[in-house]
C-alpha cells in the first residue's frame, strides 16, 4: 500500500484462491477424516469379511486415503474411506459364531412334522454345529406350491460356508431317503370352453 499499489485485489485473488485449493481437496480432507475414524474405531481390521454399500471383500489394507480388499473372486478393490464411512457396514467375522438358516419346501401332502425331524436329525450328525444354543426347526411359511420347512443352527464363523453347503446337500439327500418331496413350482390353469350365446331376435 505504501508503494501506491491497491492490497483489496490481492487479497481478493489470494481468498479465491485458497476457497479454490479448499474445494479441490475437499474430497482428500473427507477421506483422510474418514481414515482416522476407521483407524481409532476400527469397525474392521485386516483379514476380516465386510460388506459397506456396494463395496464387499476381505480387508488387506486399511489406509489414511483408501481401504483395500479382495474380493471372494479374487479380484482387487481399493475404496475411498469417506465411502466406508458414510455408510453401514456388515462385518461377517468379527464374532466368533453365526446362525445358518436352511429353509426347504416340502409338498402339501408330506407330513411336516417328520420333516422338521428329519431336518433335526442331520443337525445331530455334524460336529460343527454347536450345541448351544441348540438347533430349532419351524415352519417358516405357507407358500404357493410349498410349504417352507426350516433349521437354524449355530456355528463356528470359519465353519460357515463350508457347513451351509454341506448342510444343504444333506438335506436334499436325505428328505429323498424318507420319501420327503420338494415340489416344483407349479400353478393350475382351469380352461373354459367358448360358449357362445344366441343371438337376440
Amino acid at each position: 500500500a505504501q508503494y501506491g499499489v491497491k492490497t483489496n485485489r490481492i487479497i481478493a485473488a489470494l481468498g479465491a484462491s485458497v476457497l479454490a485449493v479448499g474445494l479441490a481437496l475437499q474430497g482428500t480432507l473427507a477421506n483422510i477424516a474418514a481414515g482416522i475414524m476407521l483407524l481409532v474405531l476400527r469397525p474392521f481390521r485386516v483379514g476380516e469379511y465386510i460388506e459397506a454399500g456396494s463395496v464387499s471383500g476381505t480387508v488387506q489394507e486399511v489406509g489414511l486415503f483408501t481401504t483395500e480388499l479382495i474380493r471372494p473372486d479374487g479380484l482387487f478393490v481399493m475404496s475411498p474411506n469417506s465411502q466406508l464411512w458414510n455408510t453401514s457396514i456388515v462385518n461377517y467375522s468379527r464374532h466368533e459364531r453365526r446362525r445358518f438358516e436352511l429353509l426347504v419346501g416340502i409338498g402339501y401332502d408330506d407330513d411336516m412334522g417328520e420333516a422338521r425331524s428329519t431336518l433335526l436329525e442331520l443337525s445331530t450328525h455334524d460336529d460343527r454345529i454347536l450345541q448351544d444354543p441348540p438347533a430349532v426347526t419351524f415352519v417358516k411359511s405357507l407358500d404357493e406350491s410349498s410349504v417352507a420347512v426350516g433349521l437354524r443352527v449355530w456355528t463356528e464363523t470359519p465353519n460357515y460356508l463350508a457347513l451351509s453347503w454341506d448342510l444343504t446337500e444333506a438335506a436334499k439327500m436325505r428328505f429323498d431317503e424318507v420319501g420327503i418331496s420338494i415340489p416344483y413350482p407349479q400353478r393350475e390353469i382351469t380352461q373354459r370352453e367358448n360358449v357362445q350365446k344366441p343371438k337376440s331376435l
